[in-house]
């Protein structure tokens, strides 16, 4: 095999089939580890959103700032 190329292959199968061809506990594992998986890019949504506001905030607190001699 030539370095450096690979090739994916995926196989898209319904989650009504899979009970067929797997044990029905190692299905719900499958369908918790998708779960998980969301709620970690979600995490990491919420924590870009978080970062944005606080600039946001920073700047909007540099304008008010009022020099007073």
């Amino acid at each position: 095999m030539i370095e450096g190329k690979t090739k994916e292959i995926r196989i898209c199968i319904p989650e009504e089939l899979l009970s067929i061809f797997l044990p029905e506990k190692t299905v719900g594992h499958f369908i918790n580890a998708r779960k998980e998986m969301l709620f970690a890019f979600r995490s990491l949504i919420d924590a870009k959103i978080e970062a944005l506001e606080k600039q946001e905030k920073k700047k909007v607190e540099k304008k008010k700032k009022i020099k007073i001699e």
